[in-house]
């Protein structure tokens, strides 16, 4: 099993573009928040991006669109 975390302006874009770049299903990978991101000060300043840590098994996704420097974080399990 292999986890990678994603970002995005929010959790479903983060999820979405995980799924998009890993060629899962969502029913294929495990999905954990770890921040679901704020918005900042009027929309503006301060923004924090939201972040999904996605566990998957490498045999049942595949990942032809994904580039390391895609993501923060790559470990096997």
């Amino acid at each position: 099993m292999s986890e990678i975390e994603f970002r995005g302006k929010d959790v479903a874009e983060a999820i979405t573009k995980g799924l998009t770049q890993l060629g899962c299903n969502k029913e294929d990978v495990e999905i954990k928040i770890v921040s679901e991101g704020t918005t900042g000060l009027f929309g503006l300043m301060g923004a924090k991006p939201a972040v999904v840590l996605m566990s998957f098994d490498d045999s049942k996704c595949n990942d032809k669109t994904f580039f390391e420097s895609d993501s923060k974080k790559i470990r096997k399990k």
